[in-house]
């Protein structure tokens, strides 16, 4: 590492203009990122409703209709002008109407009322899209334009459409407040006014080179694009501090400014690398998930973390050198306090630590017991995608569609299907040949166009309209009972549709907990038994931070709320490896501290000294998902962002509360299991109970150092 320190020090300008040129070539790609809105892609490959969908796109050119488009006062006869115009956008692969189950050349009042009721009603009319998906936007604003202004439309197209919009809008808008915040925060929890914002240019650069090369991956999801920027920045600024810091203390020492930067590349790089990779295999871990958004977030995140290592590294110590006086002129006072009362306090009265055991158990028990949600449909009150939605439910209920599709040819075992079928609560209509052309009908005499929407030659498609929410036990039910009656019928079928979907989302997110807990766990483990050498150290940071994990999802079960199971997921995985790094900071200063004093004031000077530094990171990251909280109107991003945020502080409460008790009472334990701990003997009577008494005094550094000095010396 001293080589590559002094090959950057030495050939600055050449590493400057490598990462100016490799920036400009990131942001010109950037806007070639492919981005995907619809998270029901990212569902295993070999999930029923995915196997489904592929069967279909096989066998039909029409989709599951996917968008209710309802046009208010019409006429028949301007109902079927205003079809052959949705018909005729281009994106549009089939309009389903009256006509297509109906013969409306007879008059209306003798056609069945439960047919009518369900297209035409009032003089409205309501029309059952199916539409591609490449491009939601400007599908839903030519729906839109053929509704007219009294019109209203709903669906799929609105959902992912409007995913789009706000995923476009919000991300400027989310950097533009997180920046200036940011940096507000930094120059008052650091010693310079200048630092925080060459630390936010510094990350901003690895940000760029991150969301860059994702072209490579040919495209991400959108929640990956919300989220990735923000906690890239967040949890890779106390890299860049603590090179800083270290970069500080060699000039403290005289070294000249190159022979500073040099030694505090190669000796920070080892500690940065370490911290780097326990957030890095957080990250990683997510590719495990078989729901497949996990591998897409985990991909990009832990990219961005080696892009983060790799611009502290080679990037800062650059700008530094070149801008170094314009720093020590910048230079100012700690605006925060000691904590020195804070941390005396904890190091006499450790005990407290039983009541955040009793706690952690309630929150573990608790968080295992959450009211998860898994569908995405949900839009911010006042916007016109749920007026529009609340207008299409209203005049025609809020149906849905999910398609069935049975082996072609065996019309009294259809028949027998779609009876049964109606029996299950929710399901309102069953669109099928048998069930609009008629099952006595041969197929060779109706028109090609009423025939292919529902036979392909390999399988007979059933629509099954209903009226069941997007999600939810009753709705689950139901998809089970349409799996057990048709798998009675026919060993072979396929279901598919968003309820469909959402169902098997659920499944396979509920599946994947245990393998990315359990991963991430396991690996960051080893990381720390690795870096410490030790085999208590890690159980107690793992414990530590998982507890702050079990508090903050057990907040929703406590209050009340349901939690976004993604969410859920992510979380688990990605605090564990933000915030891991804070228990290692601590864990540091306290191994070394505990060479030279008793357990308790060795935790009192780790806590003095920890914390000032911790706060940076932890402060930016809580700051990061309250802003996504408060900010996204995507329901699945806002739930991540609050509790990330939330985690982020609860976690830093976690390692200066309870990880010193946890050292204090397992301190034998601590030494016993970790290589050339050399801990300073533990002492009894008049010196302990000095220490204790020196904990609040003033000059309680000084002199407790003197004291363990003289007894060394004794």
């Amino acid at each position: 590492m001293q080589r590559i320190a002094a090959f950057i020090v030495a050939h600055r300008k050449l590493v400057l203009l490598g990462f100016i040129i490799a920036t400009l070539l990131a942001g010109a790609l950037m806007p070639l990122v492919g981005i995907n809105y619809n998270l029901m892609d990212y569902l295993p490959i070999e999930a029923p409703s995915t196997v489904a969908i592929e069967e279909m796109s096989h066998e039909y050119t029409e989709s599951i209709p996917n968008a209710r488009v309802v046009v208010k006062d019409v006429s028949i006869i301007e109902a079927l002008e205003i079809k052959a115009r949705l018909q005729a956008i281009e994106s549009v692969e089939s309009v389903l109407w009256l006509d297509d189950v109906q013969d409306i050349t007879i008059p209306l009042d003798q056609l069945d009322q439960s047919f009518v009721s369900g297209y035409y009603q009032d003089g409205n009319a309501l029309f059952m899209v199916s539409a591609s998906l490449e491009d939601t936007v400007q599908t839903l604003d030519e729906l839109r334009a053929v509704a007219g202004e009294n019109g209203a439309v709903s669906g799929q197209i609105v959902t992912l459409s409007s995913i789009q919009n706000s995923t476009t809008s919000e991300i400027f808008t989310i950097m533009v407040i997180m920046l200036p915040l940011g940096i507000i925060l930094l120059m008052v929890t650091t010693r310079n006014w200048l630092e925080p914002l060459l630390l936010l240019i510094i990350i901003s650069v690895a940000i760029v080179l991150n969301l860059g090369t994702n072209v490579f991956l040919g495209e991400i999801s959108f929640l990956t694009q919300s989220v990735a920027a923000v906690l890239q920045l967040a949890v890779s600024l106390d890299y860049a501090i603590f090179l800083l810091h270290r970069f500080n203390d060699n000039r403290e020492l005289g070294l000249d400014v190159e022979e500073a930067m040099r030694r505090a590349i190669a000796k920070s790089s080892v500690a940065i690398a370490s911290s780097a990779m326990t957030t890095f295999l957080g990250f990683l871990v997510l590719v495990f998930m078989r729901f497949r958004i996990g591998g897409d977030l985990g991909i990009v995140l832990a990219k961005g973390i080696l892009f983060s290592l790799i611009t502290v590294i080679g990037l800062l110590p650059v700008i530094v050198l070149y801008l170094y006086k314009w720093l020590d002129k910048a230079a100012h006072r700690s605006f925060l306090p000691t904590f020195k009362g804070l941390a005396g306090l904890i190091s006499r009265h450790h005990r407290y630590f039983l009541l955040i055991i009793l706690l952690s158990v309630l929150a573990f028990l608790g968080q295992s017991h959450n009211d998860f949600t898994y569908a995405m449909e949900e839009y911010p009150p006042d916007s016109i995608e749920q007026r529009h939605l609340d207008e299409v439910n209203e005049l025609f209920g809020p149906e849905r569609q999910m398609v069935l599709l049975v082996p072609q040819g065996e019309i009294n075992k259809e028949l027998a299907l779609a009876d049964q079928l109606r029996d299950i609560p929710g399901i309102t209509d069953i669109i099928s040949y048998t069930e609009t052309v008629g099952a006595q009908i041969p197929t060779m005499i109706p028109p090609a166009d009423q025939i292919s929407p529902f036979l392909s030659g390999k399988y007979s498609r059933l629509i099954l309209v209903n009226e069941l929410g997007s999600e939810g036990e009753a709705e689950f039910a139901a998809v089970e009972e349409i799996k057990r009656i048709t798998q009675n019928l026919y060993p072979e079928y396929h279901l598919a549709g968003e309820l469909p979907s959402t169902y098997d989302m659920r499944v396979f997110t509920t599946r994947d907990n245990v393998i990315v807990n359990g991963l991430a766990i396991l690996t960051i483990g080893l990381v720390l038994l690795v870096t410490f050498r030790s085999i208590m150290i890690p159980l107690l940071l793992l414990l530590t931070i998982e507890t702050s994990i079990w508090i903050n999802l057990a907040i929703p079960y406590f209050s009340g709320t349901q939690l976004s199971y993604i969410g859920y997921l992510i979380v688990s995985a990605v605090q564990l490896g933000a915030t891991v790094d804070y228990g290692i900071l601590y864990t540091q200063h306290y191994l070394d501290n505990r060479q030279k004093f008793p357990k308790k004031e060795a935790t009192r000077r780790s806590i003095i000294e920890a914390i000032q530094p911790l706060m940076p990171p932890a402060i930016i990251l809580t700051l990061a998902g309250l802003i996504l909280w408060q900010i996204s109107s995507l329901q699945v991003v806002s739930e991540l962002g609050q509790v990330l945020g939330r985690g982020a502080a609860l976690s830093l409460l976690n390692v200066i509360l309870f990880l010193p008790a946890l050292y204090i009472l397992f301190d034998k334990w601590v030494e016993k299991t970790t290589m050339k701990a050399d801990f300073l003997p533990q002492t009894e009577g008049d010196t302990h109970e000095k220490t204790a008494q020196l904990a609040d005094h003033p000059h309680a550094d000084a002199e407790s150092d003197q004291l363990w000095t003289d007894q060394t010396n004794e």
